[in-house]
């Protein structure tokens, strides 16, 4: 007969309400986050935004969000990116000013991807690993899962850390040069 793997297994006392006082802090973080992609969205004047800024809020769906989390980070980029291009009309020997200093990249996109790529990729390691690995608790496989687990979250920690300066950098930013460009 097969044992499945279920909560009881592996409960240990008091470990539920750990789990949820541990919850809240990262709800919190989560909710300031979005917040923050929201407001650096309604920074960029509407004609120059790719999305509506409450489309942020979708990425708080279960599974839809960690795929929906890879459009919100390339429209934003790309909000901010035609906002700056707005700014700078006037060109730099035929070339746009905002792709002479910064070579036409898309702003935050390169870290909010490999923010994104990370943290996708911890469930699916999480997957695989129970598909196709001996899960034993000493197991070469389980010793293997730990490290490379350990290595994506720290890996998505610091990228998502990044990701949310150059965020909060670049809302700033839109906000003195939007009330400079009206002033």
């Amino acid at each position: 007969m097969v044992k499945l793997l279920t909560v009881e297994t592996y409960s240990v006392g008091g470990a539920g309400a750990l789990q949820i006082v541990l919850l809240f802090p990262f709800l919190i973080l989560g909710v300031l986050f979005l917040l923050t992609q929201q407001n650096t969205l309604k920074s960029v004047k509407a004609e120059n935004r790719l999305m509506h800024p409450g489309l942020v809020w979708l990425q708080l769906i279960p599974l839809f969000g960690q795929l929906w989390q890879f459009f919100v980070v390339s429209k934003i980029a790309g909000s901010i990116d035609k906002e700056m291009r707005s700014w700078h009309s006037e060109s730099i020997f035929g070339a746009d000013a905002v792709v002479a200093e910064g070579g036409g990249k898309r702003p935050t996109r390169r870290m909010g991807l490999a923010y994104c790529i990370l943290y996708l990729s911890m469930p699916l390691l999480i997957i695989l690993t129970n598909l196709f690995g001996d899960f034993a608790p000493n197991g070469i496989v389980f010793l293997l899962f730990m490290f490379t687990l350990g290595v994506l979250m720290l890996g998505t920690g610091v990228c998502w850390i990044i990701y949310w300066v150059q965020l909060a950098r670049y809302k700033n930013k839109l906000k003195r040069g939007g009330a400079a460009m009206a002033g």
